[in-house]
């Protein structure tokens, strides 16, 4: 008697592989697009033009002035830093207000009011 393959159990298969690979893809990377390339590290911040750590990233070090280049002034939604030391602060300013975030602080999406100001970085 020949062998008959389940083909629905097959293709079920294959499409929880393909959703699988496809939601992977969605997360962001260590190393997003721009110059991120200090994920994880002590003493650096990241910032991004998208929610949830996505969209073009810029990097900078925590404590010197920052001047975000042209594909991400105005366009900070999301934030994540590293301290060196215990009280380090990442502050990101812009239109006249600030906002303040703790060493080791991940902000998936900046509050409202402050979300695509920020233009700078100290």
């Amino acid at each position: 008697m020949p062998r008959t393959f389940k083909l629905p159990r097959l293709k079920a298969g294959m499409v929880a592989v393909a959703t699988v690979a496809a939601l992977g893809a969605a997360v962001p990377g260590a190393h997003a697009a721009g110059n991120c390339t200090h994920y994880g590290q002590a003493g650096y911040g990241q910032v991004f033009t998208d929610y949830n750590y996505s969209g073009d990233c810029w990097e900078f070090k925590i404590g010197t002035w920052t001047v975000f280049p042209v594909l991400v002034n105005h366009k900070v939604s999301s934030l994540r830093s590293w301290a060196a030391y215990s009280g380090q602060v990442v502050h990101l300013s812009g239109d006249g207000m600030t906002f303040d975030a703790g060493a080791g602080e991940w902000w998936a999406s900046l509050p409202d009011w402050f979300n695509d100001h920020a233009n700078a970085a100290y």
